[in-house]
């Protein structure tokens, strides 16, 4: 009887994230995610350095919010407060877990 190889499952290249980290820059806005599995990443928003804040948030969570969704199959939402004046931290959540309880089920936070 002929075997099927063996195939493993890639791993996703981070896990869900927990916190962004937003710094003010010239035409590009650097950022830093944190995650669960204690990994990560960066990048930076290329837009000019007048560009309102929520505009540079919402274009990081966005594509953030995307990738979550297509490597974990997760919905996450994002509250936004300052750190600095020209800083911002983003506390994220997992929406996934309260939209699928069922009614007057409070979801445990982790």
């Amino acid at each position: 009887m002929a075997r099927r190889p063996k195939t493993k499952k890639k791993r996703p290249p981070f896990g869900i994230p927990k916190e962004i980290v937003l710094l003010t820059g010239q035409d590009v806005w650097p950022y830093r995610f944190i995650a669960d599995d204690s990994g990560g990443g960066c990048g930076k928003v290329s837009m000019p350095s007048d560009a309102a804040p929520e505009e540079v948030q919402t274009a990081i969570f966005t594509q953030l919010a995307d990738l979550t969704r297509m490597f974990h199959g997760v919905e996450i939402d994002v509250e936004w407060s300052s750190l600095t004046p020209d800083s911002w931290v983003g506390h994220i959540r997992d929406v996934t877990a309260e939209e699928s309880a069922p009614p007057g089920v409070v979801p445990e936070d982790g």
